[in-house]
């Protein structure tokens, strides 16, 4: 019995997956968590492989993959998404990803998936995989990962692009500097940079300024 677990934000998600494993005598779902903090400090050994959506209210799955992974050693994870953007698509192959599948997914492929990733095989819809020989000989995409961002953080979003001290956002939105801090870290963490200059740049890349 392959067991499984399932990280997303939406019920309904989580609810069709099990829905459509249930009658599987091969696969059985142990575990389903709502956030990252939940995945990281709940999740067993014993699951084998772990189903992760890419975008969730306390980050991203891009990097909580390749950090799961340094955490579980043997655990497999294929990425459960609604996009289909070739960066996304290699940057969490990059950091671990076994598999990839799109939250539309139908009953027999998700089997498939979950099946060839236990092998030690990786798996992409074909799909992700003609979108990705498209992209290889000069075919554009265009669906960007857009994270989730509160309308706080989009506030501040807006000041470091520009360009306000730490000092000055608080005092234009009335709130602690530590608060300032605590959401700027927040939006490192779910637009996957490093720094304030890394967030312009993706708060470009992504059309969010």
């Amino acid at each position: 019995m392959i067991q499984i677990a399932i990280t997303d934000d939406h019920t309904i998600v989580i609810e069709g997956i099990k829905t459509m494993l249930k009658s599987n005598k091969e696969i059985e779902v142990v575990q389903s968590f709502e956030n990252l903090k939940d995945t990281f400090e709940q999740l067993t050994p014993s699951v084998e492989i772990l189903l992760l959506d890419i975008n969730l209210p306390d980050g991203n799955g891009i990097t909580a993959c390749k950090e799961l992974l340094e955490k579980h050693k043997d655990l497999k994870i294929i990425a459960l998404t609604n996009f289909e953007d070739s960066l996304i698509i290699k940057q969490i192959l990059k950091n671990g990803a076994m598999g990839y599948l799109l939250k539309n997914t139908s009953k027999s492929e998700l089997t498939e998936a979950i099946k060839e990733v236990y092998k030690g095989n990786r798996y992409l819809p074909k799909n992700i995989s003609d979108l990705l020989l498209n992209e290889s000989i000069g075919l554009e995409n265009s669906n960007y990962f857009i994270p989730k961002l509160t309308s706080r953080e989009k506030e501040i979003l807006a000041l470091i692009i520009k360009e306000y001290t730490t000092e000055e956002m608080a005092n234009e939105l009335f709130v602690s500097t530590k608060t300032v801090e605590s959401h700027r870290s927040n939006l490192i963490q779910k637009l996957g940079v490093k720094n304030s200059a890394g967030l312009v740049r993706v708060a470009f890349e992504k059309g969010l300024a």
